[in-house]
């Protein structure tokens, strides 16, 4: 029978432990100083593996340190697998949720920790995705009953009252429909448009009655019929397009947005004008993109229209910004 060398031992370790799927180090039992890391190790916390070979634990969880100690404790106390939640700190400053498991190894004479990370960040959106799913479900049928009231208003004897729930009822239709994109893909995708053809100053109209501007009485939406465009899109998106244009021109400050609309070779042209106090150079450069801005938005609803726009094979743009104002303009190609 030929016995294998130490050696030998320890690089058929080493070849076993770098190829493991799962993150994994080994630390020394004593300070917790990190021998060894493993690629998928390397791979997660964003460091390369000599790197992390010249760290310690502390250094992915010194947010955690009292924790962290009585979790190493534990292990070389006992010596088996012992298991937290614990996150870690990756190398641009990241915090991943993690579970992780450790138990004692005796390797080439010396007591080591054997520690395997699990990201549970998977497990975290898929959790977000359930709850969210469940609080749509139960709003689908708080907008199904104001639906339902809405269209017994319609056949009330005041014209006025009839209009109102005229509008009402299609607003309620937008939000269901939503409600089960949202409950049928468990996120939001946005579906392929649907085109017909229709007129700027119908959807103007539309958001002259629903468009609820939270920046004072003086805030208004200005529109001369004479700008009216003919438009091949899909109406419920160039709707919600405009809607969060709007929106968040007077969510910044904004107490006048003017739409005007042209129509060119390729399909319509529609320009957002507001006098609010202008963009962020981060807000401007990543239309695509949720972000953070100073005055505390997340930068979803841009990146709502900009994507809409794009599933129409169009584009929005910043055409102009600054302190007096900004200039939005949305390019939609017509779809037959």
């Amino acid at each position: 029978m030929t016995t294998q060398r130490p050696q030998e031992t320890d690089d058929s370790f080493a070849h076993l432990f770098d190829g493991m799927p799962a993150p994994a180090l080994i630390l020394d039992a004593r300070d917790g100083t990190i021998r060894v890391a493993n690629a998928a190790a390397a791979a997660m916390l964003g460091y390369a593996q000599d790197e992390l070979q010249r760290m310690t634990a502390g250094d992915i969880h010194p947010h955690e340190l009292p924790r962290l100690r009585e979790f190493l404790e534990e292990i070389v106390r006992h010596g088996t697998w012992q298991r937290d939640d614990l996150s870690c700190r990756t190398r641009d400053g990241a915090f991943v949720p993690a579970e992780i498991r450790s138990t004692a190894v005796r390797r080439g004479g010396r007591q080591e920790l054997l520690v395997l990370i699990r990201d549970l960040r998977g497990e975290q959106l898929a959790e977000v995705g359930q709850s969210v799913r469940k609080l749509v479900h139960d709003l689908r049928n708080a907008l199904s009953t104001a639906q339902l009231l809405s269209d017994r208003l319609q056949g009330h004897s005041d014209p006025n009252v009839r209009t109102g729930a005229d509008v009402m009822s299609r607003s309620l239709e937008r939000a269901l429909d939503l409600c089960q994109q949202t409950l049928r893909a468990g996120r939001a995708e946005e579906q392929r448009p649907d085109p017909t053809r229709f007129l700027l100053d119908d959807v103007v109209d539309d958001l002259m009655a629903t468009a609820v501007l939270p920046s004072g009485l003086g805030a208004q939406i200005a529109f001369d019929p004479a700008d009216s465009v003919a438009l091949d899109a899909d109406y419920d998106q160039v709707y919600r397009i405009l809607l969060n244009l709007v929106r968040n021109a007077s969510d910044a400050g904004a107490d006048l947005v003017t739409i005007r609309g042209r129509r060119t070779e390729a399909g319509a042209r529609v320009t957002v004008t507001d006098d609010g106090p202008g963009l962020p150079d981060t807000v401007v450069a990543a239309l695509d993109r949720e972000k953070e801005t100073p005055g505390g938005s997340s930068g979803l609803g841009l990146m709502i229209a900009s994507e809409l726009a794009r599933g129409h094979g169009g584009t929005l743009t910043v055409e102009d910004t600054g302190p007096g104002g900004t200039i939005f303009r949305l390019d939609l190609p017509d779809q037959h």
